[in-house]
């Protein structure tokens, strides 16, 4: 997709954003906020776990942010299970009759409110789902309160439809899934940002309900979260609190898999390497159609978009579990920790192979509609608060007392640790211990072994015994010292503590050095560049 760079029209999604221009640069965008879900541990739904989690998100409205005009939220939105019962019904007034749940997909999508450009973005939708042996169906069209909203929403506010996508074959729901990946990645990178394009959810077992809203908006505004027939078994919620950026709808959260409170400081690396390792991705679930979801990451993506994005990809390549695959992408502090399993070492350390943490200060909720939970990044600066009640369910939020609960109801309560996972199986209908879960996923495979085998460590390269030449010839003046980018000073003062120490000296007069980039003298790859915060 490529980026608007006017700054008449904006940049991104609907031009919603203003161009890089001075020191203002989008990619800087970032997301602190406050989220939460509920959910019933059994995996029985109701009505009444949506209705709960309305609560829990307008109770931490003080954790989103509004604009000038009040009735403007920086976004807001819920992720729940597709509610079967609701969606028969809703498809049955437009004449359609479902599958049986499972065996269907549904989701919300943004589209122009110009009736031609519309049709257009439809017509790609049908033309690529047919390319992928599936068929969409119906489009229904989203009821929706525009009355509620503020100026900025309502200037961009979208026209949401749902299409309900349908197998031509049967499919098992792991290759529906990865089919409707790549439906939704191909449907956004053919998408200009003008045509104001944009997949909420497309999924088998989640929908997603947001824009740009206030938490209280969001039952308002989407008049189908209302309806008593719309029963799930979870709701994710989110509050966004865009930070010292300019909100617009589609990145209100939650997205495809997860929401976030935070931010992503290791983001510029995380994006790099993704997008460096997208030439040596191979998947034998995805064969040659893998090409085409590329970039992985949306290049209008905040830090929560991008980790959305990865997390998206270990799990629909059927590569990783949920679980596995927030436990690669945020993994405790295991370096230093002498109490830790062997086994669980050997588990980090060969994650750090295959992806780079996400490092915040970060908490994420996450769910694919079995799994349902929460992970708390190595630096643990964002809180998260949890109830487990006598009625089978958790209630789990960024502070205490986001939802109403009996105290004589409360079977357990606690907060999140540092580098620990909260995790609901829906499916075994239980809450999963934190070390008994990465213990589990830890002996799946020889970690260790493969460690042995396969990385090489320093400390196993032999020396080489050849002795260098040595002359009358000053140091200063070696040769070798300009050939390869050296100076004295830094031979001296650097190069020659290393040696002796084992260790790199540390000053504290500052570098008034000329930058890399503007120095006329040859200098080191490595000078061209600077440390970012964080990093």
């Amino acid at each position: 997709m490529s980026a608007t760079t006017n700054s008449a029209c904006g940049y991104g999604w609907a031009g919603a954003l203003p161009a890089k221009q001075g020191l203002y640069d989008p990619a800087n965008e970032r997301d602190s906020c406050g989220v939460g879900f509920i959910i019933n541990i059994k995996g029985i739904p109701s009505h009444s776990i949506l209705r709960d989690s309305e609560d829990l998100l307008c109770n931490m409205t003080h954790r989103g942010a509004t604009g000038a005009d009040e009735r403007d939220g920086d976004g807001a939105g819920v992720m729940a299970a597709i509610p079967h019962k609701f969606m028969t019904k809703a498809f049955k007034e437009l004449g359609y009759s479902l599958p049986p749940a499972g065996h269907y997909a549904v989701g919300n999508l943004f589209l122009h409110p110009d009736e031609k450009v519309r049709q257009v973005s439809i017509a790609a939708v049908e033309r690529i789902a047919q390319s992928l042996g599936l068929q969409v169906a119906a489009w229904r069209l989203v009821p929706t309160n525009s009355e509620i909203l503020g100026p900025n929403g309502r200037s961009r506010e979208p026209i949401v439809m749902q299409p309900l996508v349908i197998a031509q074959d049967q499919l098992a729901e792991q290759e529906f899934q990865r089919r409707l990946f790549v439906l939704r990645k191909r449907a956004m990178h053919e998408s200009a940002p003008d045509s104001w394009f944009y997949v909420c959810s497309l999924a088998v077992r989640n929908i997603v309900y947001k824009g740009l809203l206030t938490p209280a908006q969001v039952p308002e505004y989407y008049t189908d979260l209302r309806d008593s027939t719309f029963e799930t078994h979870f709701a994710l919620v989110h509050s966004r609190f865009s930070t010292n950026t300019f909100p617009s709808w589609e990145r209100a959260q939650p997205f495809n898999w997860c929401a976030h409170n935070g931010e992503i400081n290791t983001l510029r690396g995380n994006k790099n390497w993704m997008r460096a390792r997208e030439g040596l991705l191979q998947s034998a679930a995805f064969g040659s159609q893998l090409q085409s979801a590329f970039p992985i990451i949306d290049e209008h993506s905040s830090d929560s978009g991008a980790f959305d994005n990865v997390l998206e990809l270990l799990v629909v390549s059927g590569a990783m579990t949920m679980p596995e695959a927030v436990m690669v992408m945020v993994p405790e502090a295991w370096q230093n920790d002498p109490l830790m399993p062997a086994e669980k070492r050997a588990f980090y350390e060969w994650a750090s192979c295959v992806m780079e943490p996400w490092d915040g200060p970060a908490l994420f909720t996450f769910s694919d509609g079995r799994y349902c939970g929460a992970s708390l990044d190595r630096n643990g600066l964002r809180p998260c608060r949890y109830y487990v009640t006598d009625d089978d369910r958790m209630i789990c939020a960024s502070e205490v007392g986001a939802v109403k609960v009996d105290p004589k109801s409360v079977l357990q309560k606690g907060r999140l640790m540092p580098g620990r996972m909260l995790l609901v199986d829906t499916l075994a209908g239980t809450i999963v211990d934190d070390e008994e879960l990465k213990l589990q996923y830890a002996r799946q495979h020889p970690f260790q072994q493969w460690i042995e085998e396969h990385q090489i460590r320093l400390e196993q390269l032999k020396p080489s015994n050849k002795l260098a030449d040595i002359d009358d010839t000053p140091v200063s003046r070696d040769k070798r010292l300009r050939a390869f980018g050296y100076s004295a000073e830094q031979l001296n003062l650097i190069i020659g503590p290393m040696v002796l120490g084992g260790k790199e000296p540390l000053g504290s007069m500052g570098n008034d050095a000329v930058l890399a980039c503007l120095d006329s003298t040859p200098r080191l790859p490595y000078e061209y560049f600077r440390e970012l915060f964080a990093q």
